[in-house]
């Protein structure tokens, strides 16, 4: 049975909501979301070894775009379903998997479609985090795992991505009026985690690390980065009908310019996320 909780009381709400607010309807798979997925690929390793995965596990990868997360975990011995609403995706990770134990299934965080009980491991790479119903996601999380389980997930803190995403959203919520989702919390909160996780029977512990994203320049981010990302694809047609498209690409380089450029022109983006584990 699918749950379709509402926000649960007491969740401090995301305190950086240029960020939080996802646009509506943003497939996934549009764009070149591959060039993002390589540069998360070191959180994805970090997750998995977190995991401390056994071979034979049932693994859930949620949102698992590329697939970075689900072929790692197969790559263990780890049985292994990866969950991604995104078509495109899909297809990219089936022609990646092979002949290793990957099942490839169309779903969201809040529709799984798995039995009760059915994973020892659910696994979520800066992907659960935007579930436009947090509660609903964690308690279907919750449904899908074995009561022995354990839910792995990492979420940005805020500062470098929320500032350059800040930018774009923010000039795309002032032409369309679009308010922040209601539901947004703040993921990388340790608390608000608990909130959500300790009603299904959870203990929540987490760490903060570190990745570096590098680029040649604040040209070559925004060209490869911004412009065909997935968010780029969505927005930049509203930005462009408002003329505003120019001026949002003039604040974003200088964005970088200004705090992760150095004296060779290269990006250097040093971006802190929070690795959450949930335990029962």
């Amino acid at each position: 049975m699918h749950v379709n909780a509402s926000p649960a009381a007491g969740i401090r709400r995301c305190r950086d909501p240029a960020y939080c607010e996802r646009v509506s309807d943003i497939d996934w798979g549009q764009g070149t979301y591959e060039t993002t997925a390589a540069d998360l690929l070191p959180a994805a390793r970090e997750l998995v070894d977190a995991a401390q995965l056994k071979p034979g596990e049932h693994v859930v990868d949620v949102g698992a775009g590329t697939g970075n997360v689900a072929l790692l975990a197969a790559d263990l011995g780890a049985r292994v379903t990866a969950v991604e609403p995104a078509a495109r995706l899909r297809e990219v990770i089936q022609e990646t998997a092979g002949a290793r134990d990957l099942t490839v299934v169309d779903g969201t965080a809040a529709s799984i479609p798995l039995r009760d009980g059915s994973a020892d491991v659910i696994l979520s790479n800066f992907a659960v985090i935007f579930a436009p119903d947090p509660a609903a996601a964690i308690a279907e999380l919750s449904r899908v795992a074995a009561p022995t389980s354990r839910i792995l997930l990492t979420s940005w803190l805020p500062g470098v991505m929320g500032k350059l995403v800040g930018v774009i959203v923010g000039a795309v919520r002032e032409v369309t009026g679009q308010n922040p989702a209601a539901g947004r919390i703040d993921w990388h909160d340790p608390a608000a985690l608990t909130t959500l996780l300790a009603p299904h029977g959870y203990q929540v512990t987490a760490t903060t690390l570190e990745l570096e994203v590098v680029t040649p320049s604040a040209e070559s981010y925004w060209d490869t980065r911004i412009a065909n990302h997935p968010l780029g694809v969505t927005t930049f047609p509203i930005l462009e009908q408002a003329g505003r498209l120019d001026d949002v690409r003039a604040r974003f380089l200088q964005t970088l310019d200004d705090n992760w450029t150095d004296t060779t022109g290269q990006v250097r983006l040093p971006a802190q996320y929070l690795l959450a584990t949930a335990t029962r």
